[in-house]
């Protein structure tokens, strides 16, 4: 099996992070205006697709760090989209719907951050440690049934 050098991986890694901040931007700007269409529909894509970038960052960070990079592209837009303009215009008003918009996409980017990168490092029996025993999900120590 071929592995990757780590600068390369560290490359590839960063780069899509990278390009999922612009998407988490697209995203913040494409939602704000579509959050109020078709009734729930415009809110339930709106919401979705903030989520699906915040899963999508997690699945290509490495650390946390590279989740909340993507998930402040996603949310400074939309806190910029919901402040007033002198106008008078807002394009995320303060009612429900865009309360929805908001709070929805942030705690999924929260849930998402809590989460974590999900890699798992093998656990690797201890020196010295009995070589039919295996651990199971919380760590205890089992044995092997023979039988």
């Amino acid at each position: 099996m071929l592995r990757t050098p780590p600068a390369l991986s560290l490359l590839l890694h960063a780069t899509l992070l990278g390009a999922l901040a612009a998407v988490a931007v697209v995203t913040a700007v494409a939602g704000a205006f579509v959050h109020r269409w078709a009734g729930g529909v415009g809110i339930f894509l709106a919401v979705g697709a903030a989520v699906s970038v915040c899963v999508l960052a997690r699945r290509a960070a490495r650390s946390r760090l590279g989740i909340a990079v993507v998930g402040l592209c996603w949310l400074v837009p939309v806190l910029v989209l919901a402040q007033e303009r002198p106008a008078g215009d807002v394009v995320i008003a303060a009612d429900t719907t865009g309360l929805v918009f908001l709070f929805g996409g942030a705690i999924g980017l929260a849930v998402t951050l809590g989460m974590g990168t999900g890699r798992m490092r093998p656990m690797l029996p201890a020196a010295g440690e009995n070589e039919t025993e295996s651990r199971s999900d919380n760590g205890a120590v089992k044995a092997d049934d023979p039988s």
